[in-house]
């Protein structure tokens, strides 16, 4: 079993690189006040006391600092890095439901659900192929179209 980054690790990267609008790290208060998770639990969690909160704790901390709920199942500083480095992952909220969904199941699990994802990928693929008007594929194919239309009239 692979062994995750720490509750107590991904909460201070939140609080050392999310800053404020004015620039500033958000204080613990400042955290509380806007999610209801107590000061107390807060600063529990970030000293590593608290290391299995409720989800409900988790989903108001990944609402607040605008990061996916899975940022709380990443593996690495570096991970962590990337998905708050990353502007537009909470744009893609479907995509960011199958990477947590998935994170918790099997690798051969993860590996039938990449292999479906492939599958799925060429459907679309020769679906966009088969929906496209045909265009000229050259200048002179184009003329010779606009010929024919001429001696018809």
């Amino acid at each position: 079993m692979q062994n995750y980054l720490s509750l107590a690790d991904q909460i201070k990267i939140l609080f050392d690189s999310v800053r404020h609008a004015e620039g500033r790290p958000f204080t613990l208060q400042e955290v509380s006040d806007a999610t209801g998770i107590s000061l107390g639990t807060i600063g529990q969690m970030r000293s590593g006391k608290i290391n299995n909160p409720q989800l409900n704790t988790l989903r108001a901390l990944a609402r607040y600092f605008h990061v996916p709920l899975r940022y709380f199942d990443t593996k690495t500083r570096e991970e962590c890095f990337s998905l708050l480095a990353d502007p537009t992952i909470l744009e893609k909220p479907t995509l960011n439901e199958i990477a947590f969904r998935a994170s918790g199941l099997t690798v051969q699990a993860q590996e039938d659900i990449l292999a479906l994802i492939k599958v799925f990928q060429e459907e679309e693929r020769q679906r966009r192929e088969t929906s496209k008007p045909s265009l000229p594929s050259s200048s002179s194919e184009f003329e010779h179209r606009e010929d024919r239309s001429n001696d018809e009239t």
